[in-house]
């Protein structure tokens, strides 16, 4: 199994389903497919092939998904940077990566600008900008082609090369398969007892893997919603909460604790949470039943690897800790 056809899959068994919830934008996996597919042909035209390198430097939006899963359906290799990237790493980053194209944003435009004409091989720039008609990537979403691109890919081929903490001093690439991240999802999906029925929050930025694989590629897995956000408030993220009825939050350790000690929490209605899980840093043994009791919902703890795709070890509904 490929990541390609995880997709062409969940547009096909969930394809009226909302995939993506962003703002206003409610986007089923049928109309995903066909955005994935158009950013595709469009990559394809910069002259991306099988193997070659896409850097996507964007924030937890609708937009990501579709690069992600564009350059999986050109067997193309797909490189999330950090949004906070400066222009002196991008430029480190474009070069060892051997990035062919870099997608980002208008507000980032100026970082590439100033190091263009040093990089060897991250020639093509593709911009999104909310504010402009008629770019290239919002003409390719509206106009097509939305046919599948329908690349012969092999579950060893490489998927995504995903930056971190070196031995050296500097970021050094993790390569994932097709084979290793679909088996990740699969893995989440069972232990988080994921089925379409669910909605989750998108918190952990998509360019960490964890982020990637439990609130990206996971929810084609059993069909699943889940609802975009960048910036937040602890009164919006409740506020959210509530509106959508959330099943599931995959964060860090620090968002629980905001959670606890917020003050305005009784007057939200979370009762809809199923299971919050939590990783990234260890999350303080005392506060875990505080938290369970306070909400009535239980905390599942994760500890893995960006090399690992990345889940080692979880623990489970059932499970007795000491």
């Amino acid at each position: 199994m490929n990541l390609a056809r995880l997709m062409e899959d969940a547009a096909q068994n969930f394809a009226d389903r909302p995939a993506l919830i962003c703002e206003n934008q409610r986007i089923n996996y049928q109309q995903l497919n066909c955005s994935v597919n158009a950013i595709a042909h469009l990559l394809k035209q910069t002259g991306l092939t099988k193997g070659d390198k896409v850097a996507v430097m964007l924030a937890n939006v609708p937009e990501f998904v579709y690069c992600y899963f564009a350059a999986a359906k050109l067997g193309a290799v797909a490189v999330p940077l950090n949004t906070a990237t400066t222009a002196h790493e991008l430029s480190y980053l474009l070069e060892n990566s051997d990035a062919k194209v870099l997608i980002t944003t208008e507000s980032s435009r100026k970082r590439y600008e100033e190091i263009k004409d040093k990089l060897s091989s991250c020639r093509n720039l593709i911009i999104i900008d909310e504010n402009a008609q008629n770019t290239p990537f919002k003409k390719a979403l509206s106009d097509g082609p939305f046919e599948n691109p329908a690349t012969a890919i092999d579950e060893e081929d490489p998927a995504v090369m995903v930056y971190t903490s070196g031995l050296t001093g500097k970021p050094l690439g993790a390569v994932l398969t097709h084979g290793n991240l679909y088996s990740q999802s699969d893995l989440i999906v069972s232990l988080i007892q994921r089925t379409s029925e669910d909605k989750g929050l998108s918190l952990i930025p998509l360019f960490h893997t964890f982020g990637a694989t439990a609130n990206m590629i996971a929810i084609l897995r059993c069909g699943c919603s889940v609802v975009m956000i960048n910036t937040f408030s602890m009164d919006s993220l409740f506020s959210i909460i509530e509106k959508e009825k959330i099943t599931y939050i995959c964060a860090v350790p620090r968002l629980y604790l905001g959670m606890m000690f917020f003050e305005g929490a009784a007057k939200y209605d979370v009762s809809s949470l199923n299971v919050c899980v939590t990783g990234g840093s260890t999350m303080p043994a005392e506060f875990i039943p505080t938290f369970e009791k306070q909400f009535g919902v239980k905390i599942l703890e994760g500890y893995g690897l960006t090399e690992a795709a990345p889940v080692c070890s979880f623990t489970r509904r059932g499970m007795v800790q000491k």
